[in-house]
């Protein structure tokens, strides 16, 4: 087998060497990147699994490392938090065996594996309908249903004290100069960093449109950091004494919980029920109520999948019916788009023709699939035409026509 497999991989670096891709046509373009993901997805499967063995058979000790993920980052040259995350994969695997063989066969990426993983390791029987999920859904879409796996098959309150017990903010200078930040900390203590800077985010974002200054979203996040950074620091007095004090007022932050009604009620939320901060994650009831009022908060509550009743918390009111479609929409709705900046509501029916100002009829796009929508007969429909189902993008008919 092993022979077999060398020959192969020897075979295969051969081809890709030889391969003159300046020559290749847009079509062969495309195929060409599928192709290197199914070589990927079966690379990185592979070294998953052998991982496991290495470590039941304690292959990796007498090499002078300390743990197999450091024998894994120095044997492959991958970095240290990859190969960790690669030994926490390939231990839980051994317990899921259907994960374990779609991993291999190539129907899950490791991305997918890790979340799919990730629920049924503490839910075993969410196993399978987290492989379907995976199936249909964006990553985004998995990661969110494996944190409510998560959430309720542990006990929320230990769960939100052991992650508060662990919280760190590390920075570091690398070899190019750069300084980095990394943080760890609640739920719901994330939520109010990245709702004091989304305001400013957007800012960044829509001063770079004006300008057709083009960015990542991560760079405007990080301006957004520095712009945070500029207003405390202009709202610090020195003291007397050289002591610099901070004027507490309360920053323009806005963070939207969503949570059923009977679990607001009970004060916890049993299997299959919702407490969490949209575009977050999962929190403790009682720490949702503890939120009641903190900065600029927009409390939803929710009976199902459905949002029944919308309570707005704040000086400023915005229309109900926005706060629903601006929770629901997190990303832009087009599938495979992850557009999370600079969103615009959009009527799914045109009110030119009728379409109601309605949950169902409002629906999140980027700016580019809104004007796509809007001008160039692109369209946003059901799949199937289920309601509530996935969301098709569908080009005009004159496009689908030639290709």
């Amino acid at each position: 087998m092993f022979d077999r497999l060398n020959q192969l991989t020897t075979e295969l670096q051969s081809c890709i060497a030889s391969l003159e891709v300046n020559c290749i046509d847009a079509p062969g373009a495309r195929g060409l990147v599928e192709i290197a993901e199914r070589v990927r997805r079966a690379g990185d499967s592979l070294r998953t699994v052998a991982v496991g063995q290495v470590e039941r058979t304690n292959a990796w000790k007498g090499e002078g490392a300390k743990s197999i993920s450091e024998w894994l980052s120095n044997e492959t040259d991958c970095a240290h938090y990859e190969a960790q995350s690669v030994v926490v994969l390939a231990n839980q695997l051994q317990h899921l065996p259907v994960t374990q063989a779609a991993l291999l066969s190539g129907d899950l990426s490791g991305t997918q594996a890790v979340e799919v993983a990730r629920g049924a390791i503490v839910a075993p029987n969410t196993e399978t309908q987290l492989l379907n999920l995976s199936k249909h859904a964006t990553v985004r879409d998995l990661r969110d249903a494996t944190s409510r796996v998560v959430a309720a098959a542990t006990d929320e309150a230990e769960r939100h004290r052991q992650v508060h017990k662990s919280r760190y903010l590390k920075s570091w200078t690398d070899l190019d100069g750069s300084f980095n930040l990394k943080a760890r900390m609640t739920v719901a203590n994330g939520a109010l960093v990245m709702a004091a800077l989304k305001p400013l985010q957007d800012e960044v974002f829509k001063a770079a449109r004006k300008s057709g200054n083009r960015e990542r979203p991560e760079a405007y996040a990080a301006d957004a950091l520095m712009a945070l950074c500029e207003k405390t620091s202009n709202g610090a007095s020195r003291h007397a004494h050289g002591v610099i004090e901070t004027k507490t007022r309360r920053p323009h932050a806005m963070m939207n919980i969503r949570i059923d009604i009977d679990a607001l009620k009970r004060g916890h939320t049993e299997h299959g029920e919702l407490c969490e901060i949209a575009g977050v994650g999962p929190i403790p009831v009682a720490t949702a109520t503890e939120y009641l009022g903190e900065a600029f908060l927009k409390l939803l509550v929710g009976d199902g999948v459905d949002i029944k009743t919308v309570a707005h918390m704040g000086r400023h009111i915005p229309a109900p019916l926005r706060t629903a479609v601006e929770e629901r929409d997190r990303v832009c709705q087009v599938p495979t788009c992850d557009m999370s900046l600079g969103l615009e509501i959009d009527h799914i029916v045109p009110f030119s023709e009728g379409g109601p100002a309605s949950l169902e009829n409002l629906v999140r796009l980027c700016k580019r699939h809104h004007l796509q929508k809007t001008h160039d007969g692109f369209g946003l429909v059901r799949a199937n035409d289920g309601e509530g189902g996935a969301w098709e993008w569908r080009a005009p008919p004159s496009r689908r026509d030639t290709g």
